[in-house]
């Protein structure tokens, strides 16, 4: 699993760096035919759930809704959906 620190460059073991995660992010949700939850990305791109979050603090068109306390109900929610 990717933690935070493997996101500082690309050159790091993540292989991208965390303003990179949050635009693929971007794509990611758009391309999901349903709502993704923190919980959700932070599965689908080996990482946890604090990284999907920071990632898309920074990311454009997308943010996080709902109770930071739990991962499973914080949805990821695209600028104009």
């Amino acid at each position: 699993m990717f933690e935070r620190n493997d996101f500082m460059t690309e050159d790091d073991s993540a292989g991208i760096s965390i303003d990179g995660l949050g635009r693929a992010l971007v794509t990611w949700a758009a391309m999901q035919d349903k709502t993704v939850t923190v919980a959700d990305a932070a599965l689908a791109f080996n990482t946890t759930p604090d990284v999907i979050r920071e990632a898309v603090e920074d990311a454009m068109w997308i943010s996080v809704v709902g109770p930071r306390d739990d991962p499973t109900k914080q949805t990821l929610e695209l600028d104009g959906d």
